[in-house]
């Protein structure tokens, strides 16, 4: 998982954090060596040893017993807290123990975090929280020109939002441009597929990989031999 994160350009820092404050313009984390790192949004995942977020409790969501009591429909789920842009995903949010369960939960976060950041640059409800997937394959989701499809649903999903003409201009572009990105071509799914196969293979034992290669090769022998007969 560390693997694939960096792959997408994600940093991974393995500190502890000690501290967290808000800033203007999010928040500022210490870890345990003194480093601090900015940043606008926070997600934190980890149930024990969360004391660094106390700073930022403001008495409203991490209780004495150690649970964490938030409002959930309040905040309306996919992991948002009482502290704008501070998010609880896993265990520290809703989710129980098991580890699948915690990650199914912090996938909503992740939408959540997506949702409010379409907010905060200006796109109205309907287009903030519509197609979310990460990518598609081209022709998955409608036959023909999906630039075109994306370009005429703009003005349709705004709706009676309060845009000037420049502003809606500028938001469509940014829209179909994310948008066109997101589908990928069939050769290209089958590019990442193979590469996905080779990196997994990075992280499994070297001997079990090496003794299935045999087994596969030996199976595939014996189907030649019995093509032949």
């Amino acid at each position: 998982m560390h693997a694939q994160a960096e792959r997408v350009g994600c940093e991974i820092t393995r500190e502890k954090a000690v501290e967290a404050s808000q800033t203007e313009d999010g928040f500022r984390i210490e870890t345990e060596t003194g480093d601090e790192y900015a940043t606008e949004s926070l997600v934190a995942a980890a149930k024990y040893g969360r004391e660094w977020l106390e700073t930022l409790d403001e008495g409203e969501f991490l209780g004495d017993d150690g649970g964490v009591d938030i409002n959930w429909e309040e905040h309306k789920r996919y992991g948002r807290t009482s502290v704008d842009g501070l998010y609880f995903a896993g265990r520290l949010g809703t989710a129980e123990d098991q580890a699948v369960v915690a990650a199914g939960q912090a996938g909503e976060t992740a939408l959540g975090l997506i949702h409010d950041v379409r907010r905060d640059e200006g796109l109205p409800e309907d287009l903030a929280t519509h197609y979310t997937d990460w990518v598609f394959v081209q022709g998955s989701v409608i036959d023909g020109d999906w630039e075109a499809h994306v370009r005429k649903e703009f003005p349709e999903r705004v709706g009676d939002a309060d845009l000037s003409e420049a502003r809606f201009d500028e938001l469509q572009s940014q829209y179909v441009e994310r948008k066109v990105e997101q589908a990928i071509s069939p050769s290209e799914q089958r590019k990442r597929r193979r590469d996905g196969h080779r990196h997994l293979v990075e992280h499994i034992d070297d001997d079990a990989v090496l003794e299935r290669a045999e087994e596969i090769k030996t199976e595939r022998s014996s189907g030649l031999d019995d093509e032949r007969q």
